[in-house]
């Protein structure tokens, strides 16, 4: 006979206990410390973002130190604009203060000025036989000339006590050096030369000698008293003085020197008048004529020491 045995059906399981607090904390330390791990290994953007999204800002970053501001930079003064009228006026006052200034400069030299310039006049001193040029040294080479000259007061220095010899001799002292070795005679009637200013200086000598007839003015009735005279000119000018007859073949007299070329047809004759006479001497380069440059007041001086004791003629 069998037995039947009766079983009891299984109990349900039992629900599981809560977590106690150590549980809790472990829990939330391993988290945070997954959490840290995957933060630390994000990029820097990653992590701003993430911090943005749970409200977070980032500080900025903050310099060291202050940096310094730039220095004021000085303001630049501009030039007002001018008008065509002001700025014609303001280019004629330059001008004329570099034309000053020039004319200072040339009264300050001491060198010889340029052939354009014009040479303020020499002051008549007061000739003496021991007349003495700081200027002239004894071995100079027109030194007789000019010594024998000024002794007998047909040329004269300057208020410093300089003679100048170096310095273009113009149209004025000429005329002025001619009237006293000549004393020209008058064949002609005065000329009233148009640039000559009142009291000039040389006027009157300047007028004897046009009205003799030895240096006579340009056809515009001006006389150019400070104009340079070059060497054929007042070679031509003493010739005539000298009432000297030219070479029956001037080519030859002349032949001596390299640039008798370059002597003006209308000087030729005349020029060879005086070489002839033997005006032209003591120059110290004996083979140039040099015809067309203005002649210094040393060259002068020969010239006019060798017509004074020419025993010639003299009408």
């Amino acid at each position: 006979m069998g037995y039947a045995i009766a079983m009891s059906p299984p109990s349900p399981p039992e629900p599981p206990s809560p977590l106690d607090l150590d549980e809790w904390i472990a829990i939330l330390v391993t988290l945070t410390t997954i959490g840290g791990i995957f933060y630390w290994a994000m990029g820097k953007e990653q992590k701003q973002q993430i911090l943005q999204d749970l409200g977070f800002s980032p500080p900025s970053p903050q310099p060291d130190s202050t940096p310094e501001s730039p220095p004021p930079t000085k303001p630049t003064p501009t030039t007002p604009e001018l008008s065509e009228s002001e700025r014609i006026s303001r280019q004629e006052a330059e001008v004329k203060g570099n034309r000053d200034a020039g004319k200072q400069g040339r009264m300050k030299a001491d060198s010889t000025p340029p052939t354009h310039q014009e040479p303020s006049s020499p002051t008549p001193t007061t000739p003496t036989p021991s007349v003495e040029f700081s200027d002239v040294p004894d071995e100079f080479w027109a030194k007789n000339a000019i010594a024998t000259l000024a002794k007998r007061n047909i040329v004269v220095g300057f208020p410093e006590g300089e003679f100048k010899p170096q310095r273009f001799a113009t149209r004025g002292e000429l005329a002025v050096m001619l009237q006293q070795v000549f004393k020209p005679k008058s064949k002609q009637r005065a000329i009233a030369f148009k640039d000559l200013p009142p009291n000039y200086w040389g006027d009157a000598a300047i007028k004897a000698v046009a009205k003799a007839g030895i240096i006579i003015g340009y056809p515009d009735h001006k006389f150019r008293p400070n104009q340079p005279i070059t060497r054929a000119e007042a070679l031509v000018v003493l010739a005539k003085a000298l009432n000297l007859k030219p070479p029956s073949e001037p080519s030859k007299t002349l032949q001596k020197y390299a640039d008798s070329n370059k002597i003006p047809d209308y000087a030729i004759a005349n020029v060879a008048a005086a070489v002839k006479a033997g005006l032209v001497t003591g120059y110290p380069r004996g083979n140039l004529l040099n015809p067309n440059k203005p002649a210094t007041r040393a060259e002068l001086a020969a010239m006019l020491h060798q017509a004074k004791f020419l025993t010639v003629s003299i009408r």
